[in-house]
């Protein structure tokens, strides 16, 4: 990309930031769930941990504030997850990096293993996170793209053995555009 459009800015999109560090408490609570005690605690909860907070009814969260309690490792890496959402939401570009940091220290400090295994991709796309922060008022993001790849990957799985590729292309363009 940079060798291509040299002056282009790179941006990584924050959805797939959280989504890289939902997998990682995903890990977390597989990590437990393997566990006697984490088993059963979990059985028919680990939606709780992977849901957004304002998502959860109050009901909801009560249990997932017991469940944390219980297996407070797992608590920890959800309140991680939503510090990090909650800094997407409310960082501007003056205070992104502060808040960058004092998060990835937080993981680093508290966080367990598998949460600090995900960091390396914030080392490794730390400017690209960042650079979010400086198209703020637009909050730039590739869903439409995204959108648009999936619908076509959806087309070309139902033309899967289709002998004509033109018209397959054809249907392609003339739903994705």
């Amino acid at each position: 990309m940079q060798l291509c459009l040299p002056h282009a800015r790179i941006v990584a999109d924050h959805f797939h930031v959280i989504q890289h560090v939902n997998k990682a408490v995903n890990k977390v609570l597989g990590h437990f769930a393997t566990k006697e005690e984490g088993k059963k605690a979990l059985e028919g909860q680990r939606h709780l941990f992977l849901r957004n907070q304002e998502d959860l009814s109050a009901e909801e969260e009560q249990s997932r504030a017991s469940e944390a309690s219980a297996l407070p490792e797992i608590g920890k890496a959800w309140q991680l997850k939503e510090a990090l959402r909650t800094w997407y939401a409310t960082a501007s570009a003056d205070t992104a990096t502060t808040g960058l940091d004092a998060w990835i220290a937080a993981v680093e400090g508290e966080g367990p293993a598998e949460l600090r295994t995900a960091l390396s991709a914030f080392g490794n796309w730390r400017q690209e996170i960042l650079a979010f922060f400086d198209f703020l008022p637009t909050r730039l993001s590739n869903r439409e793209v995204s959108g648009k790849n999936n619908r076509t990957k959806a087309l070309m799985r139902q033309g899967y053995g289709s002998r004509n590729r033109r018209h397959l292309r054809l249907r392609i363009l003339l739903e994705a555009a």
